[in-house]
């Protein structure tokens, strides 16, 4: 018995010792993470057509502030013509996810756009949470720009 407790207790300090060996959880994978990067593809190719190949017909784009969350987009059109708009005014951005995560239908990232304004560089960085529902987002939500 006392030598399973010194296995036991050896085994503790080791993984809670400074030098144990840390390893990063595997990127997150599947399906609804392919939706997104395929998504986040067509962003960077400045092709809102093919971006809506990865929108339900009715996907809505929701802002969220404090306690208030507005509909930016409610339907693919409307949210094509404002990525259209934006790309002519943004036409060096580009966009990156980082830390992606999965929950089920909802994928979430913090997703870090750059672009030169004015001849300067500018980057920030925000939280998106996509619903994807049938291999297609039907809602995004993001979060105020850090």
């Amino acid at each position: 018995m006392r030598t399973v407790f010194l296995l036991v207790a050896a085994l503790f300090l080791a993984a809670c010792s400074p030098d144990a060996e840390r390893t990063a959880p595997p990127p997150a994978s599947g399906d609804n993470v392919e939706v997104v990067n395929g998504l986040m593809a067509a962003f960077n190719d400045h092709d809102a057509g093919k971006m809506r190949d990865f929108w339900h017909p009715d996907v809505t784009w929701i802002e969220l502030s404090g306690e208030q969350a507005s509909a930016v987009t409610r339907s693919a059109e409307q949210l094509h013509d404002e990525l259209v708009a934006y790309f002519e005014a943004y036409p060096s951005v580009s966009s990156s996810l980082e830390h992606i995560s999965v929950n089920g239908h909802f994928v979430t990232a913090i997703e870090r756009p750059v672009w030169e304004e004015g001849g300067e560089r500018k980057s920030q960085s925000s939280v998106v949470v996509y619903e994807i529902i049938d291999g297609k987002v039907k809602r995004f939500w993001y979060y105020p720009p850090q």
